[in-house]
């Protein structure tokens, strides 16, 4: 038996998403210290998206296939 189910790669959106995380902590910090200059570093904040993409991808996957998984199951319910 076999399954026409097509793997999708999240790898961008993991990327996005570590960076997006990245510049948040950071304007946190930068607020809670009261600086208004740019504390955006590129070096560190690229060490912070390696550190954490793979546990964002296993993360989103994760969520993507129990998503399809409850939406394949679950009976359907017209509402008129």
């Amino acid at each position: 038996m076999t399954t026409n189910k097509t793997k999708i790669n999240y790898s961008s959106l993991a990327r996005w998403l570590c960076l997006y995380e990245a510049v948040n902590i950071i304007s946190e910090k930068a607020e809670k210290m009261g600086s208004s200059k740019d504390c955006l570093k590129p070096i560190p904040i690229n060490k912070y998206i390696n550190e954490r993409y793979h546990s964002v991808l296993k993360d989103i996957e994760y969520e993507y296939e129990n998503e399809e998984e409850t939406i394949n199951n679950s009976p359907r319910k017209r509402r008129h």
